[in-house]
This record gives C-alpha cells, structure tokens and sequence, in this order.
C-alpha cells in the first residue's frame, strides 16, 4: 500500500486538510489512518457539562466525514519508518507515502494522578475531556446544593487550555442562576503561573473570576485523589522553589488531566526531546524530514 499523501488521525484536523487538498486537487491519492469508527465533535464537551448541550449529538460515524476521493485506512499507527518514507500499523501493515501529514491528537494521561482511574465518573469526580464523563460534570453539578467544586488545571500542553476555565464559568453562571452562588465555593487549582498567559486576556478573565468569587490557586498540580474520602491532593511549588503538598476537600472536583503526544509518536524518529513531532514552528515541516 502507498499513498502520495498519508494523514494520520481522522479527527477534525485530519478530515479537514484531506478535503482541502481534494477540493484544490481532486485526483490526489489520500489515505487517512484512523482506528475509531466513530468521530467526536470535542470542543463541545464543556458545553455538556455545563448542562446545555446533548452528548450524543457530538457523536456521529466516521465514515460519514472520509472526504469524498479520500481511503480510509481502519487502523492505527504503531511505528514510523521515516527513512524509508513508511509507517507499520498495529495490524502489521506497511503502507508507504511520499508526503506524511501527522495529526493523531494528544494522549490524555489519567492514571498519571494517584488514585483517579479508580474514581473517575463517580464520587463527585467528573471531566470534560471525555464524552464518557462530560454528562456525569453536569450531574454533580446539578446535585451540589453546598460545599466546594474544584476545577484543576494541569501544567504542560493541554488541548484546548481555554477548557478548564470554560467550563468552570459555566458552573459559576449556572449556580448563580440556581441561586446557590453563596453556598458552593468555586477554586480553581493551576499548575501555571497565572490564569491566561496573554496579559490583555488575563484582565479579562480576572474580572470574571470575581464576578463568580472564584478563590484561585496556582502552582497547584493534582497528584492524588480518595474519591471515597472527597480529598485531592496537590504538589505545590512555593516561589522559592521548593515542594509541599497540600490536601484539599471538595464535593466535585473537575479534572484536567495531564497530555502528552501518544506514546507511539514520543517513542518514534519524528519526536523531539519533549516527545512531541519535531517540526518548524513557523512552517510545521519536519526539522529532519521535509515530507513530513
């Protein structure tokens, strides 16, 4: 099998620069690697848990959205062989290509907190960075007539960084309308430095963290949940540089969990030291491989 142009990951960016390039020439040989028969509309997972948007309509077929003229490759990517111009798929496949286009998403690192996969989707634990707990974020903020919500904010690349915020202004704006803004405190527990890193953003959003009352806290990064004893712990970073934790009560906490590149991109020949796809920040061509 080979292809002139290879995409892996049939999310939004993959679909989309596969129909760009049909559209402009229509008689390309495009495959997309993509193992989900299923395609997910993300970016409105936070408007789920905020109790105004249905999660099944973010779900549809992914073969409604192979652009037309385009080969879906059911598979995933296990290893590249960019010298090669190759990739194997976990089926055992080696299909080839002369230009490569990586967009495979970023991994989501749950079990990285101590103690969370145990208790993800119940005792008040809840994210948004899946459609498997976006409904259950609205449910416990629903029931939470008292008490304390936690929203955490993981450090390093996130997808989406507006995410944890938005949906904690969504739980501000809906228990200010349920008229218990005085009785549930809103925190929210950073591990960045500052609540948006663009200084004319960060003025902004401040105002809104007071018009909720939203007590903030950074240099905070989630290590630990008891989900039974409603207690998350956080690694702390004083200005000074040193290290403490700190253990938190909360009747719903919000994860955001810590991301990374999927393993089988940070093991690869395409990766950086960070792991990530090593490319021109300006260009996005591949330092080392210029068809990728």
């Amino acid at each position: 099998m080979k292809y002139q142009i290879l995409i892996v990951g049939g999310g939004n960016a993959g679909l989309s620069v596969a129909a760009q390039l049909l559209h402009k020439k229509p008689a390309l040989e495009i495959g997309i690697i993509e193992p989900s028969e299923k395609h997910y509309y993300q970016p409105a997972w936070t408007m789920v848990g905020g109790g105004v948007y249905d999660v099944a309509d973010t779900i549809r077929a992914e073969a409604d959205y192979i652009p037309k003229g385009a080969e879906w490759v059911k598979d995933a990517v296990a290893t590249f062989q960019p010298e090669s111009n190759t990739v194997t798929t976990r089926a055992g496949k080696t299909i080839g290509y002369d230009y490569l286009i990586v967009c495979p998403g970023i991994q989501l690192n749950w079990s990285q907190i101590e103690g969370l996969p145990e208790t993800l989707g119940k005792n008040g634990v809840c994210s948004v960075y899946s459609h498997l707990y976006a409904p259950y974020t609205f449910e416990c903020l629903e029931n939470l007539k008292e008490g304390t919500a936690i929203f955490t904010a993981a450090s390093g690349a996130v997808k989406c960084g507006g995410a944890p915020q938005k949906i904690m202004y969504l739980a501000g704006d809906y228990l200010r309308r349920a008229g218990r803004s005085d009785k549930v405190k809103i925190e929210f527990c950073s591990g960045g430095t500052v609540i948006f890193g663009i200084e004319k953003y960060a003025k902004t959003l401040q105002k809104v963290v007071g018009r909720y009352g939203i007590g903030t806290h950074f240099k905070h990064d989630l290590i630990r949940v008891n989900g039974p004893a409603h207690e998350a712990t956080f690694k702390v970073t004083a200005p000074d540089g040193s290290v403490s934790e700190v253990t938190k009560h909360f009747d719903m906490l919000h994860i955001t969990p810590p991301q990374s590149a999927p393993d089988f991109v940070r093991d690869s020949p395409l990766a950086n030291a960070n792991g990530w796809v090593d490319v021109d920040k300006f260009t996005l061509r591949h330092n080392k491989y210029p068809n990728i």
